[in-house]
């Protein structure tokens, strides 16, 4: 079948998130469609288990249930129990956010008789509604596409990340804990990423946060201590700067939500800064802001800054295809020609107009 519209009104639908979190956050004005055009449904998430307590925050959602993971021992037994999960929820219908074949195969054999997807992964004969993907477009967009199919519509305001009580109290700890101030709103650096060849240079970034931390005075500078990022033994000096980590994705929202800007690589987290309602600068190499910057916000200004190479974005399959070899420390070219003074000017940019 084509991507017609759904013609049954749909009373019980899944939701297939996204396999990464910057795309769940893409998918939320996709997901806020559904639900403002399906008031009454029981609409179900499905998210993967590191993603399952960030998709619980999302109000739009009636419940919550783990995917089976991409790999490892005992993932037949977890797919059967996901499946087996769906079935009990009596779907109508799934719209498959995640490009996957397994998504596609999932909900046909919970028994899900109305599948909407994007015609990938060779799954087209999982699916009753083909939307065609068009890898030209930003990201949401392409969400919204497969949210059509079942006649919802854009609409004005988003899915909003509904934070608890628990991340809120960990957030307000930490900053006790480092000498933040309650009423401050500092700067967060994130050199986080979920791939070494997407992330900045751990040197870049300390050295990123030292210049935010001279230049504006009295704003203090939280750098989210997770790998790829090794700082050098006794960093950091500067009193300003307070290096943090450990907090789970829902508590690191929370921290997110208490600063004034946010600083990072093209992943999750800056997507998350974005629709928590901060100003956010972002920077790419192998991906381009053409099709993955945050749009899901309330209109905070979101800054790019690209080396713009005319390959990106690419597979990112490193190194095989990229033509150059990559640095010392792993990153391809196109992220390491990104200086550390033109992120540091965006970053003065705002603080001035901020």
């Amino acid at each position: 079948m084509d991507s017609s519209r759904t013609a049954a009104p749909v009373e019980r639908l899944l939701i297939r998130l996204p396999n990464w979190v910057g795309d769940i956050v893409m998918a939320l004005p996709a997901v806020h469609a559904l639900r403002t055009h399906l008031p009454a449904a029981r609409i179900v998430a499905m998210a993967r288990t590191a993603h399952v307590e960030l998709a619980s925050r999302i109000a739009a959602f009636d419940h919550v249930v783990a995917a089976p993971p991409p790999a490892g021992r005992g993932r037949l037994r977890a797919w059967q129990q996901a499946v087996e999960a769906l079935r009990g929820e009596r779907l109508q219908a799934a719209v498959l956010l995640a490009p996957s074949f397994e998504s596609a195969l999932t909900a046909r054999a919970a028994g899900i008789p109305v599948r909407v997807g994007h015609a990938t992964d060779r799954r087209e004969l999982l699916l009753t509604h083909r939307v065609a993907a068009d890898a030209g477009r930003h990201r949401s967009a392409g969400f919204l596409d497969l949210a059509a199919a079942l006649g919802a519509a854009p609409t004005p305001g988003g899915a909003a990340l509904g934070l608890r009580p628990p991340e809120r109290e960990y957030a307000q700890d930490l900053f006790r804990r480092v000498g933040i101030a309650a009423e401050d709103r500092p700067v967060l650096v994130n050199p986080a990423a979920a791939k070494t060849p997407r992330a900045w240079s751990s040197d870049r970034f300390c050295r990123l946060a030292e210049t935010i931390a001279d230049h504006a005075a009295g704003v203090p500078v939280i750098v989210h201590h997770r790998a790829p990022f090794e700082p050098p033994a006794g960093w950091p000096a500067h009193p300003s700067i307070h290096l943090v980590g450990g907090a789970t994705l829902v508590q690191l929202c929370a921290v997110i939500e208490r600063c004034r800007l946010y600083v990072g690589n093209d992943s999750g987290p800056l997507h998350i800064a974005a629709a928590l309602g901060l100003p956010t600068i972002g920077i790419y190499g192998p991906s381009t802001p053409d099709h993955t910057s945050p749009r899901s916000g309330p209109g905070a200004a979101h800054l790019a800054v690209s080396a713009r190479f005319l390959c990106s974005p690419c597979r990112e399959r490193f190194f095989e295809e990229c033509p150059s070899l990559p640095t010392a420390d792993g990153r391809p070219p196109c992220l390491d020609q990104v200086p550390m003074e033109a992120v540091a000017e965006q970053v003065d940019g705002l603080l001035r107009n901020g």
